[in-house]
């Protein structure tokens, strides 16, 4: 993992965000992460953009291999032991 040094933050500020680390019951270092990690999110922009690239290189099936694929799935499903612990739908 990378790691990062921060200068010239004033010391009010500074002050004021380990308070809030400290509030929340977390280290000023793991708040700054958290931030950095949430602000470092891709934007839905940029998710949208992405989507878009994909479906563009993805090749269009018919109707007729989607219920193929999707019969063999339902197949495939199905020849698995019953497991009550594991949830098909999540």
């Amino acid at each position: 993992m990378a790691s990062m040094v921060i200068r010239n933050i004033p010391d009010d500020v500074l002050e004021r965000f380990k308070q809030r680390a400290k509030a929340d019951g977390k280290s000023a270092e793991q708040l700054a992460r958290e931030v950095i990690a949430e602000k470092g999110m891709p934007s839905r922009e940029e998710l949208i953009r992405r989507i878009d690239e994909i479906r563009q290189s993805a090749k269009p099936i018919d109707m007729e291999t989607a219920r193929r694929l999707w019969a063999e799935h339902i197949a495939e499903r199905d020849a698995r032991p019953f497991d009550p612990t594991f949830d098909d739908n999540h």
